[in-house]
């Protein structure tokens, strides 16, 4: 007797979660859409592996206990590992229904397949280097700024003394190359200097102290995005 097997676009068809139908609880392809609109519609791969069971890990010594392991797709591979903020437990309900990737209690909690808490551990550990990176970009070229800024407004401070005005540009210059150290030196050498007076001192204190509240406030901006 022959048995008619469902014919499916591709070997990958509703093999994996649809991202925009998670994120949005809607795919604008619909039922044209070839990956799935919920666990209900995974279906499993060209090697059987169904995405939407359960499997036991492998005891690896005598008396160890079996670990459920839920199978996740790499895109998401904290699936249901943590507990769902927005699940009301009285009310049974979430606002993201049945496409939440979120444990909606304890029982529905899952651990990680060994395999992609290693890709995943691998990828943050890559973004957070890049972050690191970005980051001192960011705080050199805020220095830069800033150093720009300090000087510009110290020309206020010295209007008649020309020599110290070409100090001044010669540090903005240097900022403006990406030497901060040199810029910074200038400024020591103007500011420490034994003839300046309680006045000037007093002024530069305050041209530092806006400057700084710029910088933090420029960082902090960056480190909420």
């Amino acid at each position: 007797m022959q048995i008619n097997q469902v014919q499916y676009p591709n070997q990958k068809y509703k093999t994996q979660l649809c991202r925009h139908f998670i994120t949005n609880g809607n795919c604008a392809l619909g039922a044209r859409c070839q990956f799935a609109h919920g666990r209900q519609e995974l279906r499993g791969n060209a090697n059987g592996f169904q995405p939407n069971s359960d499997f036991v890990m492998p005891q690896h010594h005598q008396g160890a206990l079996p670990v459920k392991v839920q199978p996740i797709n790499p895109m998401i591979a904290n699936y249901k590992t943590q507990l769902c903020k927005h699940f009301n437990p009285q009310t049974g309900l979430c606002k993201n229904g049945v496409t939440c990737t979120f444990a909606h209690g304890e029982q529905e909690l899952n651990q990680i397949n060994p395999y992609f808490q290693n890709q995943y551990m691998q990828q943050q550990i890559v973004h957070q280097q890049i972050k690191q990176q970005n980051q001192a970009q960011i705080q050199a070229e805020l220095t830069q700024q800033i150093l720009i800024m300090i000087l510009t407004n110290m020309e206020h401070v010295f209007p008649d003394s020309q020599d110290i005005i070409n100090l001044l540009r010669q540090g903005q210059e240097k900022a403006k190359q990406g030497d901060n150290q040199g810029a910074s030196e200038i400024i020591k050498l103007i500011i420490h200097d034994e003839q300046r007076t309680k006045e000037e001192k007093q002024q530069y204190q305050q041209i530092y102290n806006n400057a700084q509240r710029h910088y933090d406030s420029k960082l902090k901006e960056y480190l909420n995005q």
